[in-house]
């Protein structure tokens, strides 16, 4: 009973390593493709990012669990981001409000989820104790 329990209380920690992994491909990509002023910038932003990325998937993966309330709290926020910018830039993708769902209103929506996980999970936590 105690295994399921513990691979039970992985998933948040699995998910959320996804989700800062995503957060940080997209952050390090954008970044590095607007500071090289260069025409192929992608071609070295991609291999960073994706290095970062797996950096940022195993800290979350093997850290998470060791962290106090508040910074596991942040990191799932921080995880929140980068799912929220590529599901509305994929509803624009697919025609659904293209007009209305610029990278913008991507960047905003994926702050909005970050607050949104970061309250959520600190009244969460006030309630429990």
């Amino acid at each position: 009973m105690a295994e399921s329990t513990g691979t039970a209380a992985s998933w948040p920690a699995v998910l959320a390593a996804v989700g800062a992994a995503l957060t940080t491909v997209l952050l390090v990509t954008v970044s590095v493709a607007e500071l090289l002023d260069i025409e192929f910038s992608a071609l070295v932003a991609l291999p960073l990012a994706l290095l970062a990325g797996l950096g940022a998937l195993l800290a979350v993966v093997l850290g998470v669990a060791s962290l106090a309330p508040p910074q596991r709290r942040a990191v799932f926020a921080y995880a929140a981001f980068g799912p929220a910018v590529v599901l509305v830039l994929a509803l624009a993708y697919v025609n659904a409000g293209r007009a209305v769902l610029t990278p913008g209103v991507a960047a905003g929506a994926g702050l909005a989820a970050t607050a949104i996980v970061y309250v959520a999970l600190g009244v969460l936590e006030r309630e429990a104790s």
